[in-house]
């Protein structure tokens, strides 16, 4: 609903000038639409770190310990095409310190400590084209039996295109839906359409990965802007 306002103030803005001219208002409007299918693939987290002690030490170590996963999991029947590596590297750092006082010779002496530990990271995405669970459960047994950590991201398709075609349309029929009610609740009736285009980012079609409160199902949703004429 706050959409809805924000744009419907937009449309008014905007369609002032049009209507000093003699010709009919418009609406833009909002409009979302979301399809639940089921999921054909599955991506695992995999991911590897090292102490920190040198740079160029923890480099090799974080390398050897990803190419020792990497020959688990390919044991394991991933595939090279399944295997996306060096998807996120990365540095952690922690500090804290501390300030101790004690007595000495009738004085307070008070000192400040500072422990500090780093950890480089380097990670790969296992894009499974399956959700057999036996199967994921050894990707993730052989990750982790190789010093390797390892968790499931998420579940989605293969290709999205038939499910993301049909959000549109239903994104499209909601955005008709409150067009209406608004046209309705300004005592104008809601005309033709005057353009349509996609909102936001667009959906990855080719290995969409998305989540759903259903197991092993994927929610593909669509937002569409749509410009309604109004007849007055």
């Amino acid at each position: 609903m706050k959409w809805l306002v924000m744009i419907f103030g937009i449309m008014i803005t905007a369609s002032l000038p049009v209507m000093t001219v003699g010709m009919n208002p418009t609406l833009i409007i909002v409009g979302e639409g979301t399809v639940t299918v089921p999921a054909d693939t599955a991506a695992v987290s995999v991911f590897v770190e090292s102490g920190m002690v040198n740079m160029t030490a923890a480099q090799a170590s974080v390398q050897e310990k990803m190419g020792r996963a990497i020959v688990a999991l390919k044991a394991a029947g991933v595939k090279d095409e399944e295997i996306l590596p060096g998807r996120s590297s990365g540095v952690t750092s922690f500090s804290s310190t501390s300030r101790v006082c004690k007595r000495v010779n009738n004085s307070t002496v008070c000192e400040n400590n500072t422990e500090q530990a780093s950890s480089l990271e380097r990670s790969a995405v296992i894009r499974l084209k399956s959700i057999d669970e036996s199967r994921i459960k050894r990707v993730l047994d052989a990750a982790t039996s190789a010093g390797a950590q390892a968790y499931v991201e998420g579940y989605g398709l293969s290709d999205a295109g038939k499910a993301a075609a049909e959000a549109r349309q239903k994104a499209v029929a909601n955005a008709k839906e409150n067009a209406a009610r608004m046209a309705a609740a300004q005592g104008v009736r809601l005309g033709k359409v005057l353009d349509i285009s996609d909102y936001g980012y667009p959906v990855a079609l080719n290995d969409y990965i998305g989540s759903s409160a259903q197991p092993g199902m994927v929610d593909v949703t669509s937002y569409v802007i749509v410009t309604y004429e109004l007849e007055i």
